[in-house]
């Protein structure tokens, strides 16, 4: 097997508190790796340190404890000039497409300030190669000459992807891209990306707290909760037959586009909320809010199995076949309900 783009070996990010007498737990232990091509879906709850990972990937942060292998190179190993270089393979793509544009600046002038800061073309170049990125997402030339205000959200969002373009990135981080969009517009930039990878062979980190994005668009996803994955596979593995009990109330409270007849009208709604990064449980992280938890998982940290080819889970009582029903699986009370939905 080829190397992968880029290799994740356990990740950890911790941050300071404000007043420096704690530490954030912001990613506390993730190791992946995503191959040429594949795009890499990653979901989980605002808080659950999925961005953080993102940012880690491209540079923008550097990781307190583990190592990230691109090119078979350590990146602890490398020199700083080198890292700097290798970085431009490595780009990301901001949910908020307007603040990533500078307002004071054209189109053609944000577009080509990511080629002037890597040097060895000419103006002249710079922009014919700027206007060819323009027109390969689907704005016309004569938009080049805009500032972002004139531009709608999806608009800007295209210039966000054609600058990333000239630089021929290797791997694309895209965190939260679609979520300001319409519904509409959020289709045609998946599709875009689609293409984009099919012509120019990237590969995507795909981050979202959308399961049905996700689903659209990735190969493999992980399921990220408290700065832990708790389940990775195949997408249609995942989404069909989730193993992990955080990962079976994410889907069920993804609508249903079917009619009543054939929908399923429960969720499984948690109680409380994603606890602080601070002070993390102890054992399963999740068992605070799991209807499945027992003795077991307040104590002991699940181990990270493979149950099927691929498909992995952290939680004590997932088996190959799922999970038994809510609250059987021990004597505690449930911290969640299922619920009818109107």
């Amino acid at each position: 097997m080829s190397d992968p783009v880029i290799e994740v070996r356990d990740l950890k990010l911790r941050f300071p508190s404000l007043d420096g007498t704690e530490v954030v737990h912001a990613v506390d232990g993730v190791s992946f790796r995503i191959e040429a091509g594949e795009t890499f879906g990653i979901i989980g709850e605002s808080g659950s340190g999925k961005s953080t990972i993102g940012r880690v990937l491209v540079g923008l942060l550097n990781p307190s404890d583990g190592d990230i292998v691109f090119a078979g190179r350590s990146r602890s190993s490398i020199s700083g000039r080198e890292w700097r270089k290798a970085r431009r393979g490595f780009q990301m793509i901001f949910q908020d497409s307007n603040a990533a544009l500078n307002p004071r600046m054209t189109i053609l002038d944000s577009l080509i300030e990511p080629m002037r800061i890597a040097g060895g073309r000419s103006r002249e170049e710079m922009r014919e190669t700027a206007l060819a990125a323009l027109v390969r997402v689907g704005l016309r030339p004569d938009m080049a000459q805009r500032y972002p205000h004139e531009l709608s959200g999806g608009q800007k969002q295209r210039v966000n992807i054609a600058r990333i373009l000239p630089l021929e990135p290797r791997l694309v981080v895209c965190d939260e891209v679609v979520a300001a969009l319409d519904v509409s517009i959020r289709g045609e930039i998946l599709n875009l990306f689609r293409d984009l990878q099919r012509d120019l062979g990237l590969a995507y980190a795909f981050i979202a707290h959308d399961i049905s994005v996700v689903a659209q668009i990735s190969d493999r996803v992980a399921v990220t909760y408290l700065g832990r994955f708790v389940e990775l596979g195949a997408t249609g593995d995942v989404i069909e037959r989730a193993l992990h009990p955080y990962t079976v109330a994410l889907l069920s409270a993804e609508p249903q586009p079917l009619p009543r007849a054939l929908r399923d009208d429960r969720r499984l709604v948690l109680q409380g909320d994603i606890p602080s990064p601070v002070n993390p449980p102890s054992g399963c992280r999740f068992h605070t809010r799991c209807p499945w938890a027992t003795e077991i998982c307040g104590r002991v940290d699940p181990e990270w199995r493979e149950l099927r080819s691929g498909h992995r889970v952290a939680c004590h009582h997932a088996t190959p076949e799922g999970l038994p029903s809510p609250g059987r699986a021990g004597t505690r009370e449930m911290t969640a309900t299922w619920e009818e939905t109107s």
